[in-house]
């Protein structure tokens, strides 16, 4: 039996008509024999065949648990595809989709790992722009209030500024810069906050100094005139020679804490 036979052995009569047909084209080994059936039907032989039907019985059975919003058990189909199926067809497409699985179920933490692992391993792909902008959408949906830490808010920003760098024609652009308009009111809030409890503990420079930072920072921001507000009510203090320009507190300010507070700890 021809090698080109062997390669197409139990794909059933019409194949092997199929073989006969094509021999006279000097396909002669078993290799060229293989890339021309890869070329028609993208499998060399009936296993690579099985492993597609299998991995894509599982796509659709992980589609079909996403459109169900059973994102948990969505997730280990995926994963099931890139474990056992790495070169199907369907993956790539796994490898994405693990991410929106864990996104949807509200695991950001896997979720950015999933999309940020799809970048690295596939650079070029169409799908990358999206990819980032999950990304970015991961640290965005962990941000936290003005009166916590803001580290998922500068991750949110620095994230989706990549994507607006790197790929300013997609569409996931223009869905970034708003998103980055969010972040950074959030961290104009966070300022203020910051500013607003020192200026009631009446530690004026710190207070100025926060505030002018964020009018500088943040012109656009939702804080911009309260904060003016602040830095004007700071001047009438000073111009009524209630305060000294400069002045880290006012004189009436005492800490509700002092030495005598301390008292030794309980064993």
């Amino acid at each position: 039996m021809s090698c080109f036979k062997v390669a197409l052995k139990g794909f059933g009569p019409f194949i092997m008509m199929l073989a006969l047909l094509v021999a006279p084209l000097g396909l002669t080994g078993c290799g060229k024999a293989v890339d021309y059936v890869k070329n028609i039907f993208g499998y060399g032989s009936k296993s690579e065949a099985l492993e597609g039907d299998q991995s894509g019985a599982l796509a659709a059975k992980a589609q079909e648990r996403m459109d169900a919003d059973d994102y948990a058990e969505a997730a280990t189909l995926y994963q099931q595809i890139k474990d056992q199926y790495p070169y199907s067809r369907y993956a790539i497409l796994a490898e994405l989709k693990l991410g929106d699985a864990y996104y949807l179920n509200g695991k950001y933490i896997e979720a950015y790992g999933a999309y940020r692992s799809f970048e690295e391993l596939h650079p070029t792909n169409d799908a990358v722009p999206y990819a980032i902008y999950q990304q970015g959408m991961c640290h965005y949906m962990r941000m936290n209030g003005i009166d916590r830490d803001q580290t998922p808010t500068l991750l949110t920003i620095q994230t989706l500024a990549h994507l607006v760098e790197s790929y300013p024609e997609s569409q996931y652009a223009n869905l970034a810069k708003a998103r980055i308009a969010e972040a950074q009111n959030n961290l104009a809030g966070h300022e203020f906050y910051i500013g607003e409890f020192y200026y009631k503990r009446k530690d004026y420079q710190a207070a100025m100094n926060r505030f002018r930072g964020l009018i500088e920072a943040y012109p656009d921001s939702g804080y911009h005139q309260r904060a003016f507000n602040y830095i004007s009510q700071y001047r009438d203090l000073v111009a009524k020679g209630e305060i000294k320009e400069g002045n880290q507190r006012g004189s009436e300010y005492n800490s509700p804490f002092t030495i005598s507070d301390v008292t030794e700890p309980r064993l």
